[in-house]
């Protein structure tokens, strides 16, 4: 009797769909093997964003647009470049979204299309 190789392509682990959680839906897939808190997304970033969240609970496009939704991003109007750059925690540049408006704004910054 012959022993098996490998498994067979009907019960091999099927291929992820996306690259990670933090990028899905977005349009992109994250190549830069760099981690949250490398890319400027750590302890300090996180306590900011909960501040904006409990000064500003509602998306801005979505109240911009007559109704009331609860925020769950925070983003970014100008991006930051590195963990030392100011704009990364500066108030003034962070905005409250839902997830689709995020999401479809990250989507056009991926696709170098920019947009507000």
């Amino acid at each position: 009797m012959k022993r098996l190789r490998s498994l067979p392509d009907r019960l091999a682990a099927p291929k992820p769909r996306v690259a990670s959680a933090v990028t899905a839906g977005s349009g992109f897939h994250r190549t830069d093997g760099l981690s949250s808190t490398q890319r400027g997304y750590g302890a300090d970033w996180r306590k900011a964003r909960a501040a904006h969240l409990a000064r500003e609970p509602h998306c801005r496009m979505c109240r911009a647009e007559g109704r009331l939704i609860p925020a769950r991003e925070v983003d970014h109007i100008e991006a930051f470049h590195g963990v030392d750059d100011p704009l990364r925690l500066a108030d003034s540049n962070l905005r409250s979204l839902c997830v689709p408006h995020h999401r479809a704004r990250t989507a056009r910054q991926a696709h170098g299309v920019g947009g507000v």
